[in-house]
């Protein structure tokens, strides 16, 4: 599998698809949603993985993203845990994880932490 990336603009507060990374320069080459193609500094940005797994609607799964059960309770944000060697569904209301490999294909993707922080706040 070829890493797919996706990236988060700091400055401009916008998700932007990686069309290439030079990490010996520290460049990545971003397209933006209006078209707009650039070549910046990596420091910029925030770079997410694609996990390599699908939600339950076919839509690819990246580190950042807040996946949610059908019924609402198991609502957890996408990471890499290293220790493990895998991602996970990290449960922030319940401060546990469920291995992303295990449940991916009956979740939803419900946004990502960085365009809708909210979603992944703990209930009190």
């Amino acid at each position: 599998m070829i890493p797919r990336y996706r990236a988060w603009d700091k400055e401009f507060k916008e998700m932007v698809q990686v069309d290439a990374l030079v990490f010996e320069e520290q460049i990545i080459k971003a397209t933006y949603k209006n078209g707009n193609v650039v070549k910046e500094d990596l420091k910029n940005y925030v770079l997410m993985q694609s996990t390599g797994l699908t939600d339950k609607n076919g839509k690819e799964i990246f580190e950042g993203d807040i996946i949610d059960s059908t019924d609402g309770f198991l609502t957890g944000v996408i990471e890499f845990r290293v220790s493990l060697g895998m991602f996970v569904s990290y449960l922030v209301e319940y401060n546990n994880f469920e291995r992303l490999c295990n449940i991916a294909s009956s979740r939803k993707i419900i946004g990502n932490i960085w365009e809708h922080p909210e979603l992944a706040e703990v209930s009190s």
